[in-house]
């Protein structure tokens, strides 16, 4: 079976994948995990590529208790003033890590493939604040830029929401959010190979978290415990979207899965559900890649292939959206 998936993979992602475990070591007794996971995920802004130059890098702070910064990113396009399409970003990093200097580079990249703003949000990690406080931040932040969208050049009218694996997850949460609390709705929502329910038991799981020790599930049910330490809260529709009873009136979709991604599969029962309860959904599953390619430009081909593909997509729905 090992050596069918390794036989699945496409080359570039093979010898990532070689390289990662080649270096993979035991954490010594006793060490500190939320440190070890944080400093590890940043291992992948080098696969990220070259920053591409960008027009401008605006920081901003979202005022919450406590505030929550943000940093805006505008694209390289002749734009003549008027105002942007945007994107409303929610990092991955399994709740516990991630934030601008992780996700950087891709999303200079986004920005001037798609010709949106894009608005990342620096949300608060676990376990220092647990659930519900990633949510809420993402939904302020998200707020916060339709309402100051005219002193940030952005068109009310055009934003949507997106994000990869553990954001991709607030994401989803973002829209129930909006439409739940009556409140101002994104025009669609980018899920890249998104958590979807924290109970993590999809047949994905159990076939493909051999592949780096940090994706393992033992880790994932780790970083889990940290985010919602309430195991009943885990079943909660802003913990677990797919477990929500009622996914109509959402906005339409364009979902990323990885074929060799442990948690390909409640991805991709998202998508189903959604498109069941009537939303509007394009799926791709990228073939032979794994959990976290989107941000391996630098390195993995597909990457650079999907960030095009999200690009498309919003500069598609920003010009349909009123």
């Amino acid at each position: 079976m090992r050596e069918d998936i390794f036989a699945r993979m496409t080359a570039d992602t093979r010898a990532v994948v070689q390289k990662m475990q080649a270096h993979a070591v035991s954490p010594p007794p006793n060490a500190d995990f939320v440190q070890l996971t944080r400093d590890g995920y940043r291992q992948v802004i080098g696969l990220a590529g070259d920053a591409q130059e960008v027009e401008t890098v605006e920081d901003h702070t979202v005022p919450s208790t406590p505030a929550i910064p943000l940093r805006l990113y505008k694209p390289r396009v002749e734009y003549n003033d008027t105002p942007l399409p945007a994107l409303v970003y929610f990092h991955g990093g399994g709740f516990i890590s991630g934030g601008f200097d992780t996700h950087d580079r891709p999303l200079r990249v986004l920005a001037n493939a798609s010709g949106c703003a894009i608005a990342l949000v620096d949300y608060r990690l676990a376990p220092e604040s647990p659930f519900p406080a990633a949510p809420e931040d993402c939904f302020a932040g998200l707020q916060w830029v339709i309402e100051h969208a005219q002193e940030l050049g952005i068109n009310p009218s055009k934003v949507s929401v997106g994000g990869d694996s553990a954001g991709g997850l607030l994401a989803t949460v973002v829209c129930l959010m909006c439409r739940d609390r009556n409140a101002s709705r994104p025009i669609a929502q980018i899920l890249i190979y998104p958590d979807t329910d924290l109970a993590i038991n999809t047949r994905s799981w159990y076939e493909l978290d051999f592949l780096h020790p940090a994706q393992s599930r033992e880790n994932k049910l780790s970083q889990i415990a940290m985010y919602v330490p309430n195991q009943a809260e885990r079943e909660q529709p802003y913990a677990s979207p797919l477990r929500a009873p009622n996914l109509s009136n959402l906005p339409p979709a364009l979902i990323i899965t990885a074929e060799l991604d442990p948690q390909r599969d409640e991805g991709e029962a998202y998508a189903q559900q959604l498109r069941d309860a009537g939303c509007l959904v394009t799926h791709t599953r990228y073939p032979g890649v794994i959990h976290g390619f989107y941000q391996m430009g630098g390195v993995i081909a597909s990457a650079r292939a999907a960030i095009a593909e999200v690009g498309a997509y919003l500069q598609l729905r920003h010009t349909g959206a009123s």
